[in-house]
C-alpha cells in the first residue's frame, strides 16, 4: 500500500501556526490548484464560519478537490476513508516512514499517487495529494513552496459576529 519515495529534504510536516485552515487555503491555492499533477487535500477539520482560521476536527473526511479533477476522481479517493487515513498516519509517525516527505499510494486512483501528510498536535491531519510520478526537480520546489507556507505568520481567526457583520 504505502511506498517510500527517496528523501527530497529534511522537512517537518508538523504544522505549529495555530490557523491550520488558513495554512491548507494557502497550500491548496499555491500548488495544489498551480501543478498539473495536484489533486486535492484530504483533511479531518472544516471551518466552523467564514473567519475560522484553526478549524474543527471533525469525525469524518473532508475532500478538497481540484475542480478540473472533481469528477474524476472525487469517488475514487473516497477509498481513503477514516480507517485508511488513520493508518497513513500511524506509518508516518511509527519511525519506519518519518522523515520522508512524500509516499506513494497504490490502488486509490487508476494511477499510483503521492501524498505529503501534514500534522497539527495529534489531532488535526491533512495529506496534500498529488500524481505520480513527479520530477525530483518539482517536488523540492514543493517542499520549499510547503516550507515557505509553514513560515508565514499565522492570521488571526475573525469572531462569528465580526464575520457577518463585513459582510
Amino acid at each position: 500500500m504505502l511506498f517510500k519515495k527517496k528523501l527530497t529534504e529534511k522537512n517537518l510536516h508538523e504544522v505549529l501556526r495555530k490557523d491550520w485552515e488558513n495554512v491548507l487555503d494557502a497550500l491548496f491555492r499555491n500548488i495544489i490548484a498551480n501543478s498539473v499533477n495536484g489533486i486535492g487535500i484530504i483533511c479531518n477539520t472544516s471551518r466552523e464560519h467564514p473567519g475560522d482560521g484553526e478549524g474543527l476536527v471533525q469525525e469524518e473526511l473532508i475532500y478538497h478537490i481540484k475542480q478540473k479533477r472533481a469528477d474524476e476522481v472525487r469517488t475514487q479517493l473516497k477509498k481513503i476513508d477514516f480507517d485508511h487515513f488513520k493508518k497513513i498516519f500511524e506509518n508516518f509517525s511509527d519511525g519506519e516512514q518519518k522523515g520522508l516527505d512524500f509516499y506513494r499510494i497504490k490502488n486509490i486512483l487508476i494511477n499510483e499517487i503521492m501524498v505529503y501528510p501534514l500534522v497539527q498536535r495529534n489531532e488535526k491531519y491533512g495529506l496534500l495529494i498529488f500524481d505520480y510520478p513527479i520530477e525530483v526537480e518539482k517536488t523540492n520546489k514543493m517542499v520549499k513552496i510547503i516550507n515557505g507556507v509553514l513560515k508565514n505568520p499565522e492570521i488571526p481567526s475573525k469572531p462569528q459576529s465580526e464575520t457577518f457583520d463585513n459582510e
